[in-house]
This record gives C-alpha cells, sequence and structure tokens, in this order.
C-alpha cells in the first residue's frame, strides 16, 4: 500500500507517494520501506526513535507530537494519533481478522493454558489453528508481549491466512484493552478466565481493573463467550449478555460446571461430559480445561462434536510442571504470581500431598505492593515451611520486598529468607530430601521465565535447570 492510500491527507503536503512495506511501532524492528509510527509522549525519546527509524530504512515516519523538522525523510504530524491507529492497521492489512475465526481470552489468571488447550483441541481434531503466545513454541506465533499491539496483530493474522489456518486464539491483557491494542479487530469467541487482583500499580485499583475486563466484552461483538462467574465480575459479564456460556465450578447449574472431587473429576457441558484423568489433579487447571473445552465446542457444528481425549495434552511449561528430582518426592515450578494463582496452586498440592509443603516464593518490584503481604500471608496459611526470595526485582531492593512479604505472614517458624534465588532453590531441595514421605516443594512465580529483570537487566535464571542439575 502507498502511504497516499493510508493517509491520504498527505497527497497535499508531499511531492510524491511513498510505497510502504509494512508498519511498525518498535523503530528496532524497523526495515528499508518501512512506515514507523512513534506514539510515545516523551519528546526526547521522540526524536531518538525517529532517529533511529531513519536509520534503519523507515521510508517515512508518523508521529503524535510535531517536533521533527528538515528530515530526510517525510515526518508527518498526525493528531490524535494513538485513536487512529485501529483505522491504519485495518486500512494497511485490510481487515485480516474478519478472515478468520478468532478466540479472545482474557482474565487475571489461566488465560495461556485456556488457550493452549484449545490449540491442542482444534489441531489434534484437524482443524487448521494458529495460536499467538508469550511461551516459545515452534507451533505458536511468538509475541514478547502477553497481546501485541494492532500492527503486530494484524501482521500475524494476514501471515495465519496465507498459512492457511482456520482460526487464530489470542490473550487479551487488561493493558492492551486499557491502550486500544486491539481496537478494530473482528472477535468471534471469547473467554474470561477467572478474575482476581492484579496489576494493581497500573490501573490504580481493583474496581478499575475489573471495569476494563468488563469493557472488553461490552466493545466486542461475539458469537458467543464462556465466561468463569465464580467471581463478581464474572456474574455481571454473564448477566449482561445472553449468548454467553456460564462456567463454575461452585454453582452445578451453570451451562459448564466442573464437578471437583478428590478421587475424580467430571466436567459437565450442555454438549458432552467429560471425565478428567487422575494425573490432573489442580483444580484451576481443570478450570481451564473446562473453559478450553466450551470454548472448542461452542465453535463446532452440532453434528460434528466429537469427544476430547485429555491423555494426548500436553500442558504449558511452567504451570504445575512436575520436575524429576533423584530422590522419592515430589517438586513442581508454577508461574503463580497473584496471591489468588498463589493460593490455588497451595491448596491443589496440600490435598495432594499429605507430607511437609515447601513453598519458595517472591514478589515482583515496581508492582502492586499491595499483594506482597497478601501472598506471604496465603503461604503461611496452607505451606509448612516457606522460603522467602527474589522473583524479578527490578529497581527495588530485593530485601525491601521480602520484608514487605512478611509482614503478612501469621508464624514465626519455618519462615527463611534467601534472595538468592539458585541457592533459595538449592535449600529447598535439601529440606525436601530431609522430609517425611509425600512431601513436595513448588517453586513459585517465574514457572517458564529464564532470567531475572534486576536493575534493568536481564540476569540469566532458570528454576528448571536449577532443580535437574541438583544432586
Amino acid at each position: 500500500m502507498s502511504l497516499f492510500d493510508l493517509l491520504p491527507e498527505t497527497k497535499g503536503l508531499l511531492s510524491k507517494d511513498i510505497l510502504l512495506n509494512s508498519i511498525t511501532l518498535n523503530s528496532l524492528d524497523v526495515q528499508k520501506g518501512d512506515l514507523f509510527i512513534s506514539i510515545v509522549d516523551s519528546r526526547e525519546l521522540q526524536k531518538k526513535y525517529i532517529k533511529e527509524a531513519i536509520s534503519r530504512g523507515a521510508a517515512a515516519v508518523l508521529t503524535g507530537l510535531d517536533i521533527v523538522h528538515n528530515s530526510k525523510v517525510p515526518v508527518i504530524f498526525k493528531q490524535d494519533l494513538k485513536q487512529t491507529l485501529g483505522n491504519l492497521s485495518d486500512a494497511f492489512y485490510k481487515s485480516p481478522s474478519k478472515e478468520l475465526i478468532t478466540f479472545g481470552i482474557t482474565g487475571t489468571n489461566g488465560k495461556s493454558s485456556i488457550a493452549n488447550y484449545l490449540f491442542q483441541f482444534k489441531n489434534n481434531n484437524g482443524e487448521k489453528t494458529g495460536l499467538i503466545s508469550s511461551i516459545s513454541s515452534k507451533n505458536s506465533y511468538f509475541s514478547k508481549l502477553t497481546t501485541p499491539d494492532i500492527f503486530s496483530l494484524n501482521k500475524i493474522f494476514s501471515l495465519a491466512i496465507q498459512e492457511k489456518k482456520k482460526s487464530l486464539i489470542f490473550e487479551v491483557s487488561s493493558h492492551a484493552i486499557h491502550q486500544k491494542r486491539i481496537e478494530g479487530i473482528n472477535f468471534n469467541y471469547g473467554c474470561f478466565s477467572s478474575f482476581s487482583r492484579d496489576h494493581i500499580d497500573y490501573h490504580g485499583s481493583i474496581k478499575e481493573y475489573a471495569k476494563v475486563k468488563e469493557s472488553f466484552f461490552k466493545e466486542n461483538s461475539f458469537d458467543s463467550a464462556v465466561i468463569n462467574i465464580d467471581s463478581t465480575t464474572g456474574k455481571r459479564i454473564f448477566r449482561d449478555n445472553k449468548n454467553f456460556v456460564s462456567l463454575s465450578s461452585n454453582q452445578s447449574n451453570s451451562d459448564i460446571f466442573l464437578e471437583y472431587k478428590i478421587e475424580g473429576s467430571i466436567i459437565h457441558t450442555p454438549w458432552k461430559k467429560a471425565f478428567i484423568p487422575k494425573n490432573i489433579f489442580a483444580k484451576h487447571i481443570m478450570m481451564n480445561l473446562a473453559a478450553s473445552m466450551g470454548l472448542y465446542y461452542l465453535s463446532k457444528e452440532s453434528d460434528k462434536l466429537v469427544d476430547i481425549d485429555f491423555k494426548n495434552l500436553s500442558g504449558l511449561p511452567g504451570r504445575m510442571e512436575e520436575i524429576k528430582i533423584p530422590f522419592n518426592q515430589s517438586c513442581y515450578i508454577d508461574y503463580a504470581h497473584t496471591p489468588s494463582a498463589l493460593k490455588e496452586s497451595l491448596s491443589s498440592l496440600k490435598n495432594k500431598h499429605k507430607g511437609n509443603l515447601i513453598c519458595i516464593f517472591g514478589c515482583g518490584g515496581d508492582r502492586d505492593k499491595g499483594k506482597r503481604a497478601l501472598m506471604g500471608e496465603i503461604a503461611s496459611l496452607i505451606a509448612n515451611q516457606i522460603i522467602i526470595t527474589s522473583d524479578n526485582p527490578r529497581s527495588e531492593d530485593p530485601k525491601k520486598i521480602s520484608l514487605d512479604i512478611l509482614k503478612g505472614i501469621k508464624k514465626s517458624e519455618n519462615i527463611d529468607i534467601i534472595l538468592n534465588r539458585t541457592k533459595a532453590i538449592k535449600n529447598g531441595l535439601n529440606l525436601l530430601k530431609k522430609s517425611k514421605k509425600d512431601s513436595v516443594l513448588i517453586v513459585a512465580g517465574k514457572g517458564h521465565e529464564t532470567y531475572q529483570e534486576i536493575s534493568g537487566k536481564l540476569i540469566k535464571q532458570n528454576d528448571l535447570e536449577i532443580i535437574r542439575s541438583f544432586k
């Protein structure tokens, strides 16, 4: 597409048209012939990024701040630029989401797992389906962000169409909703996975966080959606949309009901009933399976319903992932980094194992400080032994974060603070080795991640490798 076609108002500003290869919001991703769009509010950063983009071969620049003049490539100022990104992306990529069956999954916990299970259900049954994921996989479209920007999304949609995919599944974060990153996307099916405290540092309050999540379902037109109604927010979303399907583990009259039992759980749906294998023991994992099962059946024609085989499913790396250790106890890594996720993971392990439950966790720096004491309290009420360590401290002092966690802990015994995460894990494994029969260790917070964010740097930190190398 040419610049004149994309932005007709430039015809009176430029002497000749420019053919555009692609569009990007990241100056480091610019390739020769691209249009770079700069949406930062800082004038200094704007100048820096525009200079970077031009040096990389940008054919033109579109900016919301009228500050760059006398450039060797056109730098075009456009008022209210952020509000027009969806329309620009739609025009350039020709609304590719309308050519696919799209699934948008939002909620506090469970988004990645639901997306991954649905992806497997569909592909295992011969439906060519794509997945956008922040967990690198040869079968998915990788994104550093939970939800890419609108231009990256449409680029992926276009690629999926070229690859003959029929459907595309992706997660929708509260940041993406609030920042209008999904403007113009056509959604066929939605999912609300769960709701609890998270991202208060960004949204300001849990009330505002809930409003953002609810707005996803108010501002988009879905054929249908699976809504977890085990929260007040979920109940409101479901109540306001008659074509949606309810999911619950508490209310047996919901459309999809998880009948949770230690000896064997059952998912009841309007379409099929499924018995969950005993090796899947965590209730929140079962709820994720139930949600993905509902989405799968919602999107199928009634005469083509098949039974779902849970036995051939692969779990996500770092999501309640059991790691083999060289002695007869159990060890898991889990991405749980919110109070509710930590509670769910610890409760599931407590139900499964009769010995000691050892929990290693920390909290991220420069994020919601209010959840630290809450997570400390949860760990102290469920785990027998706690080791507080560093997570991603970022610019904060890890010791200060650990003391914030300590404020919520209700007991004084069996608590250790070991800020070096590697040492904390090794210490936990030694404790596990000495513990009574059927004890378990969970290393929570980072899951699949292979680094720590410390003072602006990414430092190698792989919980999985540390556990596997333990002798």
